[in-house]
């Protein structure tokens, strides 16, 4: 598993942890995270440019009610280049309003 490390203004290495992801419209779509809770890793979403991706945090995303605004534990809008800290074990859940092709996500380990 590639490690963490940032240097020359924030270059990190390549991951040799990927995942390649297409969503279907209205659909959620898990995904664990390999390991077990031992290991952490940062997560970085890259997403087109006019992707609107809710994504779960170990819950199942689910997409927002017109005309409401409700709590969502663990569930967040992700745009592209965000980055949060999961642990092996942990299920990303995503879900879109429309067909999503081209998202990645690469998985650092973070040294520890």
């Amino acid at each position: 598993m590639t490690k963490y490390n940032s240097n020359f203004l924030g270059t990190v290495p390549f991951s040799d942890q990927t995942v390649k992801v297409a969503l279907a419209a209205t659909t959620a779509l898990p995904y664990t995270i390999p390991g077990d809770n031992s290991i952490q890793y940062t997560a970085e979403f890259q997403l087109p440019y006019n992707a609107n991706i809710w994504i779960g945090y170990n819950v199942t995303a689910t997409l927002p009610t017109p005309g409401t605004a409700t709590s969502s534990n663990r569930m967040e809008l992700i745009r592209s280049g965000d980055r949060r800290y999961v642990r092996g074990g942990d299920v990303l859940s995503f879900i879109s309003d429309t067909i999503v092709t081209n998202m990645g996500i690469s998985l650092l380990q973070v040294p520890g």
